[in-house]
């Protein structure tokens, strides 16, 4: 076995088109966002919307429909169509992650952040260790939002 998770296999189809590596490339991030945000806490409709979002930031038009245990992205552009499924189970709440990814998708959408610095961006949030449960059961119990600090703090 090669170390590959099956897991974390994401099902691509594809109506080619010229160029399409970077489309391929920018539905990636938007998928790969929508799994970071949904497998994090955040709920789904404000998931579907930072991930429509964050497409329109790349001239992507994008849908994702969560099913259970997977999200599926549909992706537009020009005369390009893309269908990908990505397995993500909602299996924990890591606030500090979702602040963090919404943070790089604003930073996409202002254009202050560029696809590969995205890409890194996002992947670093994906494996950042998780906030300590006591921590948010601290926060929990005083009824307030967990805050975090990252590079990419704007303002909270």
């Amino acid at each position: 076995m090669s170390g590959h998770n099956d897991r974390d296999a994401v099902l691509s189809s594809a109506i080619p088109d010229p160029g399409g590596d970077e489309f391929a490339e920018r539905s990636d991030l938007v998928l790969t966002c929508a799994r970071v945000l949904h497998a994090n806490g955040q709920s789904t409709d404000e998931m579907m919307a930072a991930a429509e979002r964050l497409g329109r930031g790349l001239d992507v038009r994008v849908r994702i429909i969560p099913r259970w245990g997977e999200l599926q992205l549909q992706a537009e552009e020009k005369s390009a169509r893309l269908v990908s499924v990505a397995p993500v189970d909602p299996t924990g709440v890591d606030m500090a992650r979702v602040a963090s990814a919404m943070r790089a998708i604003d930073e996409v959408g202002a254009g202050r952040l560029g696809l590969p610095a995205a890409e890194e961006a996002i992947t670093a949030i994906s494996h950042a260790p998780p906030a300590p449960t006591w921590l948010f059961t601290l926060a929990a119990a005083a009824g307030r939002p967990l805050r975090c600090r990252c590079s990419l703090e704007s303002s909270i």
